[in-house]
């Protein structure tokens, strides 16, 4: 069951506990898959760089 939308610049309507609730597991969902997205670009750079070091180090065919 999805909760009522609400305003929440609406001074005399304040949003119900459940409405907050929602509201803030939405906001959580957002954030982690911002952070999984940051994470995920920080290792394909981080491979990169640890690939460009070494390659020096690998022998000429």
């Amino acid at each position: 069951m999805k909760p009522q939308s609400f305003d929440l610049n609406d001074i005399l309507h304040e949003p119900s506990d459940e409405q907050l609730d929602a509201l803030m597991e939405s906001v959580v969902a957002e954030a982690r898959k911002h952070a999984q997205a940051a994470r995920e670009q920080l290792m394909i750079r981080l491979r990169a760089d640890i690939m460009a070091i070494h390659r020096p180090l690998q022998p000429q065919a």
